[in-house]
């Protein structure tokens, strides 16, 4: 059996796990980071999506 070793993300949601264990950090407040970045993300997403089918409109005239 072969094992991996673990990637970037892997080390780091367990670094994450060990500050909210120790209590450096509660698990309301990862929450709402996580939240916030996902957030970010839709919204960064529907924004490319508009101005794409702006640009889009503009091209064809």
């Amino acid at each position: 059996m072969k094992f991996q070793r673990p990637g970037k993300l892997e080390a780091f949601l367990q670094l994450v796990d060990g500050a909210i264990s120790v209590g450096l950090i509660s698990g309301a407040a990862f929450a709402a980071i996580v939240g916030q970045f996902m957030l970010g993300g839709i919204l960064a997403a529907l924004a490319i999506g508009m101005f794409l089918r702006f640009k889009r409109g503009r091209v064809r005239k």
